[in-house]
């Protein structure tokens, strides 16, 4: 039991700390050479945690998480507005919801992926060429969205081949942190009004977002929810909390399915699944994983609900004085955690980042970043 709270902690500390991935702590947990047979259900525990505390940075600090990295862009203007805590009361409500649908669907999942996955494998690549092509013609000037949509693939898949400990740390934070920072250097983040009540309406993103977690979870290669719903986004017309309601959701319901997957097909699409059934068998520890994975997320959504207030007193702080503290950190984070290559690979993505945004370019075709390397990988 001392070992799941002390899992339910460290979740915590990974998704209030920018840049301190749940994977990186997994990797802590196994070096430790812990003789429990808790350990894989604690590795759960501390992801799920994880999954729903890393909204915070991503809206009041726009500092993204490869998962929820689309967050960043509907929250954080929403935080700017004073309406950020509104932004993750939306990312919260839609996760629990998406927990609910998914548990419920979750037997059905375990039927249709023995027979649904053979059969996508093929089309996979041309799946990928087509999305592409819509996200780039659907923006609002295509040939600029081609060129920031081509340079973020050159430089994703650069990346992907310089084995960093943690590629997406230099990758996203440059594009999406460091490069809004540049742009609103002198921003000052209002006073964070607390919520008065919710829309239930956005379920029915929160529910699309769990169709789109259970299909990313057949898709290798494209299993990011940020990537997912870049692609969902050419199809279905996305408002700012819309967006947050799917994109939570997305994750959350993707990381139940994994279950499904790795005890069906054999195929852990989450990181701290996968390590956990190197430990012990997920087809026969099914209803604890997830139960454990429940548990992480019951947690981290009632320390949202019981400080909430004092997440909004975040505004309280000097902005300006704020970025440079980010600017630091991330500068510092990213040489500590992947040195000299990954202080390069910051730089250039900063710089595809501020150009996105100068070039008046649509962010979501930054998302080029993986669907290029993917398509390569493919091709």
């Amino acid at each position: 039991m001392f070992l799941i709270l002390f899992a339910l902690f460290l979740g915590l500390l990974a998704g209030l700390v920018p840049g301190l991935h749940s994977n990186t702590l997994v990797s802590v947990m196994l070096s430790l050479d812990i003789d429990s047979p808790d350990l894989p259900f604690a590795i759960i525990a501390m992801y799920a945690v994880y999954s729903i505390i890393s909204y915070i940075p991503s809206i009041f600090l726009g500092i993204p998480d490869a998962t929820v990295v689309l967050s960043v862009l509907p929250g954080h203007r929403m935080a700017m507005k004073g309406k950020g805590l509104d932004a993750l009361t939306v990312m919260v409500v839609s996760s629990i919801f998406a927990i609910l649908a998914c548990i419920a669907l979750f037997p059905v999942s375990q039927f249709l992926y023995p027979i649904v996955f053979p059969a996508i494998q093929p089309y996979l690549f041309h799946i990928l060429i087509l999305a592409s092509a819509i996200l780039i013609l659907r923006g609002r000037n295509p040939a600029y969205s081609l060129i920031i949509f081509i340079m973020a693939g050159i430089i994703g898949k650069q990346a992907f081949s310089l084995h960093l400990a943690d590629p997406f740390l230099p990758l996203f934070s440059g594009m999406f942190a460091m490069a809004a920072i540049f742009t609103h250097s002198n921003a000052q983040l209002p006073r964070q009004v607390l919520p008065r009540k919710i829309d239930l309406s956005l379920l029915k993103f929160a529910l699309l977002g769990v169709f789109l977690g259970w299909t990313a979870d057949l898709l290798p290669g494209i299993s990011s929810p940020a990537q997912v719903a870049a692609f969902a986004s050419i199809l279905v017309p996305f408002s700012g909390v819309a967006y947050l309601a799917t994109i939570s959701s997305i994750s959350v319901s993707e990381s139940i399915f994994a279950f499904s997957t790795a005890s069906t097909i054999d195929k852990a699409r989450i990181g701290a699944i996968a390590e956990a059934s190197t430990l012990t068998s997920i087809a026969d520890n099914v209803a604890p994983f997830l139960s454990f994975f429940i548990i992480g997320t019951v947690f981290a959504c009632a320390l949202i609900y019981i400080f909430r207030s004092r997440i909004g007193e975040i505004s309280k702080i000097n902005f300006s004085i704020l970025n440079t503290m980010i600017a630091v950190y991330l500068i510092s984070i990213v040489f500590l955690i992947d040195s000299f290559a990954g202080l390069m690979l910051f730089a250039v993505s900063s710089g595809v980042g501020y150009l996105c945004i100068r070039m008046n370019v649509e962010r979501t075709i930054l998302m080029g970043a993986i669907i290029v390397p993917t398509i390569l990988l493919l091709f």
